[in-house]
């Protein structure tokens, strides 16, 4: 078998009420970059690291919903900026969520071995979409677990375990919307999606594509597992 895909997927809210976040926002998803451009280095030799970011929003025709990069090898993409991110306008989460999961599925469906972690952070509750509906997202990411895909729901302001069993998602997170909260919230991220590819990759070498399946929707029921060393408490008042 030749190199395993790994799909690196970030959903990120780019509505107005994440404006004063903006540069807590742009640091973490570099950090969480730089976190992939290391497990490359460390197991290119079987490992091939593709990422996407997905940022979301309505009501700014200039800059509506869009990919800042879209499965793009890691080594080809250069960290996020101000000019990238630009928070504005409403929320339309189920259509972010849906229409980057269509996305993918087509793509990592061509591919021998591949891999998905899917994170969605966001501020607020869905308000604007017109396209999915919660019941379609909900079908398709259990559709996509059974591939062993993993799913991460971050969120702020909102019922974060609601949603996230809404979503039919496993593991959700929540933080303080602040400069503070951001911040740790995105380290912890990092941290956890170095360990779940790390977990993922040690134990996976010998195993076959059904036994490997069956071990990656094992490790991914427990990204945020409190009982593990990935999980942290970012939802401390600040």
């Amino acid at each position: 078998m030749g190199k395993t895909t790994c799909f690196n997927l970030i959903i990120l809210d780019e509505s107005g009420s994440m404006s004063d976040l903006t540069p807590e926002t742009i640091s973490g998803c570099n950090e969480t970059l730089n976190i992939i451009r290391e497990l490359d280095k460390k197991h290119g030799d079987t490992q091939r690291q593709l990422v996407s970011i997905f940022v979301f929003q309505s009501g700014n025709p200039n800059f509506p919903s869009r990919y800042i990069c879209k499965n793009a090898s890691i080594k080809d993409v250069e960290d996020i900026t101000e000019k990238d991110y630009r928070p504005y306008g409403c929320t339309p989460l189920l259509d972010a969520v849906g229409s980057t999961l269509v996305d993918l599925r087509a793509v990592a469906s061509t591919h021998e071995d591949a891999v998905a972690s899917v994170t969605i952070i966001t501020d607020g509750y869905e308000n604007s979409s017109t396209d999915y509906t919660w019941e379609q997202v909900a079908n398709l990411i259990n559709q996509l677990k059974e591939l062993g895909w993993n799913f991460n729901f971050i969120g702020a302001n909102i019922d974060v375990e609601a949603v996230s069993r809404k979503m039919n998602i496993p593991n959700s997170m929540s933080f303080k919307a602040s400069s503070k909260g951001m911040a740790s919230m995105m380290g912890t991220l990092s941290d956890c999606l170095a360990s779940y590819h790390e977990d993922r990759i040690k134990e996976e070498g010998t195993l076959s594509k059904e036994d490997r399946i069956a071990y990656r929707k094992k490790l991914a029921a427990s990204f945020f597992h409190p009982d593990s060393n990935r999980h942290k408490d970012v939802n401390e008042p600040y």
